[in-house]
C-alpha cells in the first residue's frame, strides 16, 4: 500500500435513524472523572496529555445521555478505566494482558491487589457501582468483564503471532474484546431496573442485543482503522479482515464494513417490531434497555468525529469531507496533537 491510501468514509450517521444528544451533566462529570483518573498517574506526561485530549468522558455523555449525575459520573469512570486497560494491554503479550486482566477482575469482585494501580482504580469504581447496582446487574456486569479480559488476552496473542482471523471468527472475538458488552451492562444500573433472565433468553431480544453490539464494533473499526494501522494493531479490525478474506481494496473494504453496519441497524429495527411482551412492568424496562442500545450506536458515531482519537487534528475536517488519508505502520498516530 502506498502512503497515499485514502478512504472516503460512508456517512453512517445518515444511515442511522437514531437521535443523539449530550448528557446535561457532562461537564461536571467530565471534570470530576478526569481529575480522578489523573490522580493515579498511570501514564507519562505525553501519554497522559493524549489520554485527556481523547476525551473519553464525552463518549460516556453521548452514549448515556439520559443518565443522572451520579450514574454518568460512574459511567465516565468505567470508560476511563477501560481506556486505561486498553492502552496498557495493547503493549502486552497474551499472558501479560491476561495477568493484568485478572487483577482488574479480582478487584471488581472485591479482592484487591496491594500496590496495583489498576486494582485500586477498579476498587474505587466498584464502590460507586455498588451504590445502585442490583445483584443480577452486578452478576451480568462481572461476567461480561471476565469475557472481555479473556478476549483481550487472546487478541494480544494473535497480535504477537501476526495472525488475522477470518470474518466469522473475528466477529465472535470482536463482540468480546470491544468491551461494548460491559458498557451495555451499565444500562440496568443507570435505569435502576433488573430484567429477568427470560428477557435475555428471548431470541428476538438477543438478536437486537447482538445487532447493537455489532453496529458499534463495525463503526468503531471503520473509524479507528488508520490509527490502528499506524500502531500495528490493525489485525484486530474488520476492514483488514475483509481486505484479506474477500481480496478487497481498502475503499471496498470500508464500504463493505459500512454496509454490514447498515444491515445490522435495519435488522434491529425489524426485530423491534417483533419484540414480544414480557408483561407490562417488565416491558417498561425492556423499552428503556432497547432505547439505550440505540444511544450507544449513534453516540459512538458522533464521538468518533468530535475527538482527535481516530483522526487527530484533522477530525473536524474529516467530519466535513469524510476523507481519511490512511497512515502506514510505524507512522506516529498521535503526531501534532500536542503541538
Amino acid at each position: 500500500m502506498s502512503s497515499c491510501d485514502k478512504i472516503i468514509l460512508p456517512d453512517l450517521a445518515a444511515d442511522c435513524p437514531f437521535k443523539w444528544s449530550v448528557n446535561p451533566h457532562y461537564e461536571r462529570a467530565r471534570d470530576e472523572s478526569c481529575a480522578w483518573i489523573e490522580s493515579f498517574k498511570v501514564f507519562t506526561d505525553r501519554k497522559g496529555a493524549l489520554f485527556k485530549i481523547y476525551n473519553s468522558e464525552l463518549l460516556a455523555a453521548l452514549t448515556y445521555p439520559y443518565a443522572g449525575f451520579e450514574e454518568i459520573r460512574t459511567c465516565c469512570d468505567f470508560i476511563n478505566l477501560l481506556f486505561v486497560f486498553d492502552e496498557i494491554s495493547d503493549e502486552l503479550n497474551g499472558v501479560e494482558a491476561r495477568e493484568l486482566g485478572v487483577i482488574v477482575l479480582k478487584a471488581l469482585n472485591g479482592t484487591y491487589t496491594k500496590g496495583s494501580v489498576m486494582s485500586k482504580m477498579s476498587e474505587e469504581f466498584r464502590d460507586r457501582f455498588l451504590k445502585k447496582a442490583s445483584p443480577k446487574c452486578l452478576e451480568r456486569f462481572i461476567a461480561h468483564c471476565a469475557n472481555y479480559i479473556l478476549a483481550v488476552s487472546r487478541e494480544a496473542g494473535l497480535r504477537k503471532d501476526g495472525e488475522v482471523l477470518d470474518l466469522a471468527n473475528y466477529m465472535t472475538l470482536r463482540r468480546e474484546n470491544s468491551a461494548v458488552q460491559t458498557c451495555f451492562a451499565l444500562f440496568e444500573y443507570i435505569h435502576g431496573i433488573d430484567l429477568p433472565d427470560e428477557v435475555f433468553e428471548n431470541p428476538v431480544f438477543m438478536r437486537m442485543y447482538w445487532q447493537g453490539i455489532d453496529a458499534v464494533c463495525l463503526s468503531n473499526d471503520l473509524y479507528s482503522f488508520s490509527m490502528e494501522r499506524a500502531k500495528g494493531l490493525d489485525g484486530n479490525n474488520f476492514v483488514t479482515v475483509a481486505m484479506r478474506e474477500k481480496r478487497m481494496g481498502i475503499q471496498e473494504a470500508a464500504d463493505y464494513t459500512a454496509a454490514e453496519f447498515t444491515a445490522r441497524v435495519a435488522k434491529f429495527l425489524e426485530d423491534e417490531k417483533a419484540l414480544p411482551s414480557f408483561g407490562s412492568d417488565i416491558d417498561v424496562g425492556v423499552q428503556k434497555y432497547v432505547f439505550s442500545i440505540t444511544q450507544w450506536v449513534i453516540g459512538n458515531i458522533m464521538w468518533s468525529f468530535d475527538t482527535p482519537r481516530y483522526f487527530g487534528v484533522h477530525h473536524d475536517e474529516v467530519k466535513k469531507t469524510r476523507v481519511v488519508y490512511v497512515k502506514n505502520r510505524g507512522d506516529d498516530a498521535d503526531a501534532h496533537l500536542l503541538d
